[in-house]
């Protein structure tokens, strides 16, 4: 995957000898950096394709053919023959292609580079590389991995859950911020002096401000499936006083429990998603809160168009509005009438009124069929993007 930072570092640096409108897509079809700062963040359709389809490289000559995408060419960025993401350059077709490729060259020398680079860092003993593995290998050489751990003293039965802790700055307070905030290395240091920390539990410092815990928890005996959450904040709360403390913020994501290091690589990467997907997220974050969403961004645009295009095509752009702002509201409080409505300041009779004209629009019961309510936010997704 690509990160943001490299991309937005990449643009700065471009845009610095071109004039070209140029786009960096990741694995998702996510627009990460643009020249243009309003695209951050919006789907682009033909990168979708570009990652999830044979071709390396899609060029559009004619705007109609995609919404919302400009002429120009979109090539897959690839590294050890996986694609990481696309970059588009926009312009025609005729006269940008030499310009395209060696942008994507270049984009390419600068993530092999910055991959290099990390394997270098992380390479540097024994543990870092058994956490690198664990982290950027999806499908790691489970052999490779069992031998570090046997060197390593790490058991594998037991259950463990990857944790990343987010550090997010200062403590907004009368004064001005405080400018003596702990390093990612100080806070490591002080969560592994917290109750719980176990001989077990590996961790270490990602960034400057990430840090990584696969902790153990218990899962048997007096523990089970709910006491783990409680075992879990008990672990953190040192560190969570200790950064109140030193006037600094911190999110922690909680990944999925594993037993197998073959599948840690999957919790740390659901720890990620909460990080990549949640808006203004506090303390501690659990993915099993989130399942749901989870699995519906896995969905691949492409298939909800074929199943709503159209519900967008024929209805209204207020009426589109006014019905993702409704589902939005039913979703953050569990289909509740009364609390939906406070949170669209309308009256609860207004949101009936509301909820009926798409009832008989959509034919569809939400609130009585759960098998509508499948539909109804499918729709959702599709028409919120």
């Amino acid at each position: 995957m690509i990160e943001p930072e490299l991309a937005r570092k990449f643009i700065e640096r471009l845009t610095q000898y071109t004039e070209y409108n140029i786009n960096i897509m990741n694995e998702s079809g996510v627009i990460i950096a643009s020249r243009d700062p309003a695209r951050v963040g919006t789907y682009h359709e033909v990168a979708d394709r570009i990652i999830h389809g044979e071709q390396d490289m899609i060029v559009i000559r004619d705007e109609k053919e995609f919404p919302g995408v400009l002429p120009g060419i979109n090539m897959a960025i690839t590294h050890q023959g996986r694609k990481e993401g696309v970059i588009g350059v926009t312009g025609d077709p005729d006269r940008i292609h030499e310009v395209a490729l060696i942008t994507r060259l270049a984009m390419e020398t600068m993530l092999r580079y910055e991959k290099q680079q990390e394997e270098i860092r992380l390479r540097r003993n024994r543990k870092e590389h058994f956490l690198n593995i664990l982290t950027q290998k999806e499908f790691a050489d489970s052999s490779e991995l069992r031998g570090i751990a046997r060197q390593l003293g790490l058991d594998e039965s037991l259950v463990r859950v990857s944790i990343v802790c987010r550090l997010t700055g200062a403590i907004s307070k009368s004064g001005g911020a405080n400018v003596n905030l702990p390093s990612p290395e100080e806070a490591l240091a002080e969560l592994r002096l917290g109750k719980g920390h176990w001989a077990q539990d590996f961790s270490a410092v990602l960034d400057e401000t990430h840090l990584l815990v696969y902790k153990t928890v218990k899962l048997n005996g007096r523990k089970n499936f709910v006491d783990y959450r409680e075992e879990l904040a008990e672990y953190l709360e040192h560190i969570r006083n200790w950064l109140h403390r030193k006037g600094a913020r911190a999110v922690f994501y909680v990944g999925s429990l594993q037993t197998s290091f073959t599948q840690y690589y999957y919790s740390y990467r659901h720890c990620k998603w909460l990080e990549s997907h949640l808006r203004e997220p506090d303390g501690i974050v659990f993915f099993n809160d989130y399942v749901r969403e989870y699995f519906r961004t896995l969905v691949p645009r492409q298939e909800l168009m074929r199943a709503f295009i159209i519900y967008a095509q024929e209805m209204p752009e207020d009426t589109k509005q006014q019905f993702v702002e409704m589902m939005r509201a039913f979703e953050e409080t569990n289909y509740n009438l009364s609390e939906s409505a406070a949170k669209l300041y309308i009256h609860k009779n207004t949101l009936i009124y509301r909820y009926n004209k798409f009832k008989d629009m959509l034919g569809v019961d939400p609130l009585a069929n759960s098998m509508d309510r499948g539909f109804m936010e499918l729709l959702y997704i599709y028409l919120a993007k």
